[in-house]
């Protein structure tokens, strides 16, 4: 009886989840694209992301890209990305603010964000494309829907 009323729970978890996840286009593409989906905390702000492995960038920035619905000065700023230049002050370089946040767990994050909004996780963005670690990102923004 208790496992019958323990796998009853799972089901209804389990389909609630994937409703919402159903009806989250951010959380959608993301994993469509075998990505991790992840809020962090940033005072009383969530930031929305999606991690390939190492790599981070903002689900809207991830989003937009991947339905061609726009462009981001993220995903802009990642692909031109030119991996020579000093780390430090890697969100100022390309015109971006620090922010930081954290993951449920109390990992912190620190996270570039845009004039126009859209984020990317800093280091994603100091070590750029074809980086050890960053092979999920670029093959998920090698192509668009």
């Amino acid at each position: 009886m208790m496992r019958v009323l323990f796998l009853s729970i799972a089901m209804i978890f389990v389909g609630a989840s994937s409703g919402f996840a159903a009806s989250n286009p951010w959380m959608r593409t993301c994993r469509i694209d075998l990505g991790q989906f992840w809020v962090l905390k940033a005072g009383s702000e969530e930031l929305a992301m999606c991690f390939f492995g190492d790599a981070g960038v903002g689900a809207e920035a991830f989003f937009l890209f991947k339905t061609n619905s726009g462009t981001t000065e993220a995903v802009e700023a990642y692909k031109r990305r030119n991996s020579s230049s000093a780390r430090g002050g890697v969100c100022g370089t390309f015109g971006a603010e620090l922010i930081q946040g954290k993951d449920t767990n109390g990992q912190t994050f620190n996270v570039c964000r845009f004039m126009d909004q859209s984020l990317i996780e800093e280091t994603t963005l100091w070590l750029g494309p074809g980086s050890v670690g960053h092979d999920g990102l670029d093959r998920a923004l090698s192509s668009t829907y």
